[in-house]
């Protein structure tokens, strides 16, 4: 009898305290995120890179399109701006065949600016883009007249940085993004930049997993 009293104390007493932590839950409204859009880039894999051996003919060739997250922000634009970048950063062997963090050695000089937004006077407007999606191609002619350099100043390992502004129909303009959706690596929601690399051989632009 008294065991039985007491399984129903517990019962009585553990259901108060299911009820005392709901009626402690917030009820207030998540906040909704502003409605806006983003560029989204797809890069062609043989048109990843200024091949530097032959800069009068290389070119960088991406898709371009635009992101809304499904909330009904129609697109007007999408600027596309580059910048110039020579951080001269020598690879040593123990930056590429280290393990995953671990005794790996680490340039002292970034292969592009960060973060992903507009620098002055380093980006320059190369085109505005108005039909989407477009396939857009840069020639390494385009991007140093661009960036007011000449082709025979560009060396190995130069890099230059494309960054995208877009811009609504209802006249907003987006040309600073959040850090966690924009990234040079593919897979993110949304590119507010891309890296273009002068070099030997292709870049690959693989998506995350």
């Amino acid at each position: 009898m008294k065991k039985t009293l007491l399984y129903a104390f517990l019962v009585v007493f553990s259901g108060g305290i299911v009820a005392a932590f709901e009626s402690c839950q917030t009820k207030d409204a998540i906040p909704v995120a502003a409605d806006g859009a983003v560029a989204v880039a797809d890069v062609n894999r043989s048109k990843s890179f200024f091949d530097f051996t032959n800069l009068a003919t290389a070119d960088f060739e991406f898709t371009l399109k635009g992101e809304d997250f499904g909330r009904n922000v129609p697109i007007k634009s999408i600027e596309v701006w580059i910048g110039y970048n020579n951080p001269r950063v020598a690879l040593t062997a123990g930056m590429t065949t280290c393990g995953v963090g671990v005794n790996c050695a680490y340039p002292n000089a970034a292969y592009a600016t960060l973060p992903s937004r507009l620098t002055t006077p380093g980006d320059r407007l190369l085109r505005t883009v108005t039909t989407l999606p477009a396939k857009v191609n840069i020639t390494a002619a385009d991007a140093a007249k661009a960036c007011d350099i000449t082709l025979a100043s560009i060396k190995s390992a130069d890099t230059f940085q494309v960054k995208f502004v877009v811009n609504t129909e209802d006249g907003r303009r987006f040309d600073a993004f959040q850090d966690g959706i924009c990234d040079e690596t593919r897979g993110q929601t949304g590119d507010c930049r891309l890296v273009i690399r002068v070099d030997t051989k292709a870049t690959i632009y693989q998506p995350l997993k």
